[in-house]
């Protein structure tokens, strides 16, 4: 039913229910570049008996047509995927069982590539660019010198 002809990726559509202290919130995610105005509302009024719910798309690109579109909606039946989530948000629901998160944090030093090394990186390229007309010319030589001693040496 899913496919890039239908403006959905490989990845398809996915559905994720938390349940935590008693507040049920849905997340849907399609591997679809962009949606059609008004699908969000309507996938989100499929997912049932939800708090909090969020359709997002994975923003992918693989779904492009030649004219660089091919937003989720825009080719698919509404209802078909409306049905879809409505069924991936039961089978969330049936899965449902406890877990425990945890998280930690870590400091990391970032070199930051700064103005100094900005000034560095211009001038490297300047100075490549100021040698690459000798270069080139350099390379015309010896490629015109190496063809001339091919033809009159065989």
């Amino acid at each position: 039913m899913c496919g890039p002809a239908d403006g959905i990726g490989p990845l398809g559509v996915r559905v994720a229910v938390l349940d935590t202290g008693g507040q049920r919130t849905a997340y849907v995610l399609v591997d679809g570049n962009n949606m059609e105005p008004g699908l969000r509302e309507e996938l989100m009024d499929a997912l049932g008996d939800v708090d909090h719910a969020e359709v997002m798309t994975t923003d992918t690109h693989i779904v492009n047509t030649v004219e660089s579109t091919n937003q989720v909606g825009g080719a698919i039946d509404w209802d078909e995927l409306r049905a879809l989530v409505a069924d991936l948000a039961e089978e969330a629901v049936a899965d449902l069982e406890p877990v425990e998160a945890g998280m930690a944090s870590e400091r990391a030093e970032v070199t930051v590539f700064g103005n100094d090394r900005t000034e560095t990186l211009a001038s490297h390229a300047n100075a490549v660019i100021a040698m690459g007309g000798a270069v080139a010319a350099l390379a015309v030589l010896a490629t015109v010198a190496i063809s001339m001693l091919i033809f009159f040496l065989t």
